[in-house]
């Protein structure tokens, strides 16, 4: 007979400390910078710690800066929400570190790789490989490194790591299984013209495209959701004292050239928007049509939330997860100066609504296997949404 055995206790490591800022009742007065750092340099980051937590039967929070005897006595394994970590542009030694000093297994979840473009040739820093290869000294045969997708998984396995593709755990906040379905039907209805735009920002080279997406916010009564970076959230939260100075300046100059500062400052309060939880974000944008934008989960809460999105990618990151999680997308450059209704309604087909459907169960399905693969009780919304059920 086979006795199974007990479920592990589950410390999440979230790489964020706005819920500490929220407990301290301080996320209204924050300052851009405080929330930005709260929130780990991008409002985003809310939608699949926030995913990872409604996917487990339960669980507790931890910070890198937990004593490790409080961490192990509290749990049996560290399960860390992870974003866009693998690249030239981080080096994950401090990880390393702690990693080896908490002591536990722990599953990386929603890793993914950042790059120009899929496919290509990305190194690993050593301090990185050093992380990773802690993740997989404790995983016990078992792949312990959940990815974002196929171009990921590539990059860790020419590093000799194993991997599991699943996605985003934002695929999971909402328990409609047929979202896809009834997003296609909505379109089929006829789409409304307001649009939640996925802010960008104001640092590409050609700001063009982000001209057009903010043009369709004037002209079609939308809004500008915004993520990253300090700047960006400074503009929705339209307080003089982050408006000061040359980095807002240059936001200005370069976002909405056509305005002074009074100007900006007033537009970003009538259309300008941050979210600290996903399900606020995801209420707020059910008030609008549809979105589109190059911020991947400013499109991907919407389409949480019931309504259409197209992704407008602009390097690896972005692509690879839409493409992974069969949402709609199209290279940044492509957003058209006319009607964007146009884009949704060319994405949001019948087919592409069961497409949807299908690959969210499947991954689903991939999830619950690899959690419980580690012996991690997984949450009734994910099973529910998982092939079969």
């Amino acid at each position: 007979m086979v006795v199974s055995q007990p479920a592990r206790r589950v410390a999440i490591l979230p790489n964020l400390s706005i819920g500490q800022l929220g407990a301290a009742g301080l996320i209204p007065t924050a300052s851009a910078a405080t929330l930005t750092e709260a929130l780990g340099g991008n409002a985003g980051n809310v939608a699949y710690v926030d995913g990872l937590v409604a996917s487990l039967a339960g669980s507790h929070m931890i910070t890198w800066s937990t004593p490790p005897e409080l961490v192990r006595a509290n749990a049996d394994i560290i399960v860390v929400a992870c974003a866009n970590q693998l690249g030239d542009h981080v080096d994950l030694s401090g990880w390393a570190d702690r990693l080896s000093a908490f002591g536990l297994p722990v599953v990386l979840v929603g890793l993914g790789a950042q790059a120009p473009e899929i496919g290509h040739h990305l190194e690993l820093k050593a301090g990185t490989r050093a992380a990773l290869d802690v993740v997989a000294a404790g995983s016990g045969g078992a792949p312990a490194m959940l990815v974002r997708g196929a171009y990921t998984a590539d990059v860790l396995a020419r590093h000799g790591y194993a991997s599991t593709v699943i996605g985003c755990p934002s695929l999971f906040l909402s328990p409609i299984k047929d979202l896809g379905g009834r997003i296609a039907a909505r379109v089929a209805a006829g789409i409304g013209s307001r649009p939640a735009i996925a802010a960008g920002h104001h640092h590409y080279r050609d700001m063009a495209p982000e001209h057009r997406l903010i043009a369709a916010v004037d002209r079609d009564d939308g809004c500008y959701v915004v993520q990253h970076p300090e700047t960006m959230i400074a503009l929705a939260r339209s307080d003089p004292a982050d408006t000061e100075g040359a980095p807002f300046a240059l936001l200005v100059e370069r976002l909405l050239p056509d305005l002074t500062l009074p100007q900006v400052s007033d537009w970003g309060r009538r259309r300008a928007f941050v979210f600290t939880d996903s399900q606020s974000w995801m209420s707020f944008l059910r008030r609008y049509d549809y979105a589109i934008g190059p911020r991947f989960h400013g499109v991907a809460l919407a389409i949480q939330a019931e309504r259409p999105g197209v992704v407008l990618y602009v390097d690896s990151r972005t692509q690879e997860m839409a493409q992974t999680m069969a949402i709609p997308s199209l290279p940044f450059e492509a957003v058209p100066a006319s009607d964007l209704r146009d884009v949704i309604a060319r994405a949001w087909t019948v087919e592409a609504g069961i497409r949807f459907d299908t690959q969210r169960a499947a991954l689903a399905t991939v999830f619950r296997a690899a959690l419980r693969d580690h012996r991690i009780a997984v949450g009734p919304r994910l099973s529910a949404l998982c092939t079969g059920q």
